[in-house]
């Protein structure tokens, strides 16, 4: 494989291109990068990391090593510290160094321990390297990154703060309900990563917080297209405000083939409550084809619409080495629809 295939198909050559955002195929779970345009270079933020390899996903730590040709990450986000957005990490951290972690302060239950323990020996190493170790934290400020804007949505200190005091067991239920939830853009175009931010964190902390700050262009489903997001049962009504508020053009689930997937991800119910929001091509499926997608911001606030990778990532950085067989060139300007960019 050549080292600078994941350059040559990610990092951006137009630098009018404010942010890219690509959100890979990894199985059950999530990872996604984010290129932030700062000055005559780009700043390299991946939030989540997982690797599957029983269901043929992306070798994440490969991918971002070959990507960043010798340069060093800028931030790992982990939004709450599950296995399914933290395998791989210690992997990660050995192929490439990185600069800063952010995280949302969650300390797991038992189910989930190795993996934190993993969060906590990189946030060890970070430090010791001289980098930052930053807990996320909700407010209404825009923050500055690169040449690019974000806001941090959740987790609310006071949920934070909450969780803490309880037993592991009602942590380990309330994870979802701290998960970290963040949003990049510029002016009026907004990308919005939450995570697996489920109803309560959303009902009871975020939208009634954050209502006017949630419009986004694009959604990454939560909790890999889950109803929680909408329900906590499948009897329930659905909860809309949230969805509604941020008003996407277009959803990403980052999951496996429902068949495939231990949970059943993504669940019918929810699909069909994204569907409602942004039409059947507006709902894109990660482990559908295989594909990852990609997604930019240019610097004057436009948006790019979304183009898929025709499973070529998947293809060259399969955990278990895949067959290397060439697939069809990602064609830049490639669209999932045929909608004009933007509407």
């Amino acid at each position: 494989m050549s080292t600078n295939k994941a350059r040559e198909l990610l990092w951006p050559t137009d630098p009018k291109i404010l942010l890219r955002f690509a959100f890979l195929y990894v199985g059950q779970g999530s990872s996604i990068i984010v290129l932030v345009r700062d000055s005559d270079s780009y700043k390299s933020i991946l939030v989540d990391i997982n690797l599957d390899s029983k269901k043929g996903g992306v070798n994440v730590p490969e991918l971002i090593s070959d990507l960043l040709d010798g340069q060093k990450l800028g931030v790992f986000v982990n939004t709450h510290p599950h296995n399914d957005h933290l395998k791989g990490l210690i992997e990660l951290s050995e192929k490439v160094a990185i600069g800063e972690v952010w995280h949302s302060g969650h300390r797991p239950g038992k189910k989930h321990d190795d993996a934190y323990k993993d969060l906590e020996k990189v946030m060890k190493k970070v430090k010791d390297e001289g980098g930052d170790v930053i807990q996320l934290e909700g407010s209404r400020d825009e923050k500055s990154i690169g040449d690019a804007r974000y806001y941090t949505l959740a987790p609310a200190e006071y949920v934070s703060e909450d969780i803490a005091d309880e037993d592991q067991e009602t942590r380990y239920h309330r994870i979802h309900e701290q998960c970290a939830v963040l949003k990049f853009g510029t002016g009026s175009t907004w990308v919005m990563l939450p995570g697996d931010a489920d109803r309560d964190a959303f009902e009871k902390h975020i939208t009634q917080y954050h209502k006017e700050r949630l419009n986004a262009v694009l959604l990454a489903a939560s909790h890999h297209g889950s109803r929680t997001f909408f329900r906590y049962v499948e009897e329930d009504g659905p909860y809309l405000e949230a969805r509604d508020a941020i008003d996407p053009e277009y959803v990403i689930m980052s999951a496996p083939r429902q068949e495939e997937s231990e949970h059943g991800h993504p669940h019918d119910d929810a699909v069909e409550l994204y569907k409602e929001s942004v039409g059947e091509q507006g709902v894109l499926h990660t482990g559908d084809n295989r594909y990852s997608f990609i997604s930019d911001i240019r610097d004057d606030g436009s948006y790019s619409g979304i183009r898929d990778d025709k499973g070529e990532l998947a293809n060259l950085y399969r955990i278990d080495g895949g067959d290397k067989t060439p697939v069809a060139p990602l064609i830049v300007g490639t669209r999932v629809d045929d909608r004009p960019m933007g509407s």
